[in-house]
């Protein structure tokens, strides 16, 4: 296969990786669990993308991603989505607590250090950091704690820079997107914390 016919390939599937991940954001901000397949599929094709492209981070978080969206999924659908919306706990520690969120920093931090003697990423320090923050507002997501909606805030303005880094120009335009959708997603979720 030559390169020309490669960048095609990934050019559809970056496409379609987009689409699929915009109707996941639209669902969950929605609080509706049919949106969790669609962000499984998405995150499929994001991880062969990000691969491709040597962001292999990006790659292995999409991975994770597809998990977490088969766990968000189960966990939605075994509950009949009557979850409340809760705030990240400030008087204790646990995956809920607000006081998590350094941890994950320093694990982005420690495998940023081994993404960079190992692997030929070019940014491989905000690569990580991104992937580990982005596991805690996913789990946060799926626990319906407010707080993810911040989190993916700084995430996509940060992801928008490495997408356009590294020429995955409609994932640049769908970072922004999604960071519109974040502010959406806080507000919407915010008229709804303690109701199911």
């Amino acid at each position: 296969m030559n390169l020309v016919s490669l960048n095609q390939i990934l050019t559809s599937v970056e496409f379609f990786s987009v689409v699929f991940n915009v109707l996941f954001v639209i669902g969950i901000v929605r609080q509706k669990t049919w949106a969790w397949p669609f962000g499984i599929l998405g995150c499929g094709l994001a991880a062969w993308m990000f691969y491709s492209g040597g962001l292999y981070a990006e790659a292995f978080l999409n991975i994770v991603y597809a998990l977490l969206a088969v766990y968000g999924w189960i966990s939605w659908r075994s509950t009949n989505n009557n979850v409340l919306i809760i705030l990240a706990k400030r008087n204790s520690f646990g995956i809920d607590s607000f006081f998590i969120t350094p941890y994950f920093i320093f694990l982005g931090c420690l495998s940023g250090v081994i993404m960079d003697l190992f692997t030929d990423n070019p940014l491989p320090y905000i690569d990580c950091i991104i992937a580990a923050m982005s596991i805690l507002a996913t789990i946060w997501q799926a626990r319906k704690i407010l707080e993810n909606w911040f989190i993916w805030m700084v995430l996509n303005s940060f992801s928008i820079f490495i997408f356009i880094n590294r020429d995955f120009n409609i994932y640049a335009v769908y970072s922004f997107l999604l960071l519109i959708m974040s502010i959406w997603g806080y507000q919407k979720w915010k008229k709804h914390v303690g109701e199911y």
